[in-house]
């Protein structure tokens, strides 16, 4: 159970209160006791004085010099009685023979117990020693021949036993207590709670995030005044500092945008001009033909049949032309809406676009196991589910993940080969992009989708393409999954979701 740190100190106060006042009442009641031994001692001896001289021989007592002694001045009360007692049917004592009462019992009040004298006097005859009764003393008293003639009751001047010293003290130690506490708590909770709750309010809002807590200042000529100026001061630092800091993050952040754009764009241009021979190469091809067929058609001495063939030698070779131009202007940046694609067309466009320089370092890229220009794959591939996406951002991610295996490829010499499938599964069409070559590492495949991070040699890669392949598969709703061990190749996995046209219907969705 949580106990306030207020309650226990006012719990620890009156403890304190309480066993010091207590200590100094034990204190006290043993000087008193120790101070009423010494005047019964005394007093024994003035009755021994008084009484055993009138004692006889034969056990009678001179009652008339006892009772006109003037030495009984110093005893509040006395009774003196015979060592011979009778029990009546009620089992009271009553006394045989001498019972003198040498101040006379006017003095008494209602509340004297004479019973109680009576059976205290009887035990200290039995025991021969001085027992305490009432708010006095019970003695035996024996002769000049030391026989136990009988005994005396005695209350000393002024004397109050330990219990009525108490019973007077406890009133005011309950007063005193109290005050004492209550004077302490209250100086304690001004000066020390009050402080120390406003320090763990501030404390608990700066924890919070509240870095404008301030704590109300209090007298700073106290530690704890001196220790919520300090924190104020420390919180009004901690927030310039969250602010400078943040306006610092904001600004990084926005070069850090910057350059990842410029740098994101620098990515695209490389792999871009990386590609420009065999862009060159497949529009090279096709002009020489078509220079060659314009030639022989000026000459104007061609057959009709072979006119008509170089007319169709001509077109087609430029809607060669215009298909290799169609693709590389498909992977230029643009912004424009999504719509429902089929995944094995920008496939097809990045592996057309890194086919002449596979071919130059002998790379077979194979397309659901056939060619990737088998026309009867694609068409069977452009058959399962579309995605919603943009053409251009996931070719250029195919193409990414194509330079990569081919920049793999290369360092091993030459040969391997690039296997790419799109196959449909439930509800997601996924994109598998895997070649033979050196593969990496555990260590290094936890971090090749890092911003800038790059297992190629200084000036051969910039650490951008996965990351690029991951940031535009997660743009368009899926997952990447990598897969590698050194000497068995490498898998890029990319799982996009299906896109489903009832669905986007029933969304609103054109």
């Amino acid at each position: 159970m949580y106990i306030s740190l207020r309650w226990r100190i006012l719990a620890l106060i009156a403890v304190i209160n309480v066993i010091t006042f207590g200590i100094g009442l034990v204190v006290l009641a043993r000087d008193l006791e120790h101070e009423r031994a010494r005047i019964s001692e005394e007093l024994n001896t003035v009755i021994a004085s008084l009484v055993v001289p009138m004692i006889d021989s034969e056990g009678g007592i001179a009652v008339t010099p006892i009772l006109r002694s003037t030495a009984w001045r110093s005893f509040e009360d006395v009774t003196l009685v015979r060592a011979r007692f009778d029990v009546d049917a009620r089992g009271d004592l009553r006394p045989l023979g001498a019972y003198l009462n040498p101040l006379g019992r006017y003095g008494r009040t209602g509340a004297f117990d004479e019973q109680a004298v009576l059976r205290d006097i009887r035990r200290a005859i039995d025991t021969r020693a001085s027992v305490p009764s009432l708010s006095g003393f019970a003695i035996p008293v024996v002769n000049q021949r030391g026989e136990v003639w009988g005994g005396c009751w005695f209350k000393p001047p002024g004397g109050q036993g330990v219990g009525a010293v108490f019973e007077r003290l406890l009133p005011w130690f309950l007063v005193s207590t109290l005050l004492l506490t209550l004077g302490t708590f209250h100086a304690l909770r001004r000066l020390v709670l009050d402080p120390v709750d406003r320090l763990a309010d501030g404390a608990r809002r700066m924890a919070a995030g509240e870095l404008s807590a301030r704590i109300p200042p209090t007298d700073r000529r106290y530690e704890l005044g001196q220790l919520i100026a300090s924190f104020n001061a420390m919180a009004e630092k901690i927030e310039g500092y969250n602010a400078e800091l943040a306006r610092d993050v904001r600004v990084a952040t926005e070069k850090f945008r910057q350059a990842e754009a410029a740098a994101m764009t620098q990515r695209r241009l490389a792999a871009t001009g990386e590609l420009a021979a065999g862009i060159a190469h497949e529009i090279n091809n096709p002009l020489g033909g078509l220079l060659n067929a314009v030639e022989a058609l000026e000459k104007g001495t061609m057959a009709p049949e072979k006119r008509n063939q170089y007319h169709a030698l001509l077109k087609h070779g430029l809607e060669r032309i215009q298909n290799t131009v169609g693709k590389l202007l498909r992977f230029t940046p643009r912004s424009s809406a999504p719509v429902p694609l089929a995944l094995v067309d920008p496939v097809t466009d990045a592996l057309a676009l890194v086919a002449y320089r596979a071919q130059k370092i002998g790379v077979e890229l194979r397309l659901a196991g056939s060619s990737f220009e088998d026309e009867r794959t694609i068409e069977r591939l452009r058959g399962l589910p579309p995605v919603l996406g943009q053409a251009n951002e996931l070719g250029q991610a195919a193409l990414n993940v194509l330079v990569n295996a081919l920049d793999a490829l290369e360092t091993r010499g030459s040969g391997g080969h690039v296997d790419v499938d799109v196959v449909a599964d439930a509800d997601a069409v996924v994109l598998s992009i895997s070649d033979d070559g050196p593969g990496v590492d555990a260590a290094e495949l936890e971090r090749v989708t890092d911003l800038f991070y790059t297992t190629k040699d200084v000036g051969k890669g910039t650490g951008l393409g996965l990351s690029i392949v991951h940031g535009v598969v997660a743009s368009h709703g899926g997952t990447v999954r990598i897969t590698s061990e050194p000497g068995r190749g490498f898998r890029v996995e990319a799982r996009l979701p299906a896109w489903d046209p009832r669905a986007a219907r029933g969304s609103g969705a054109s």
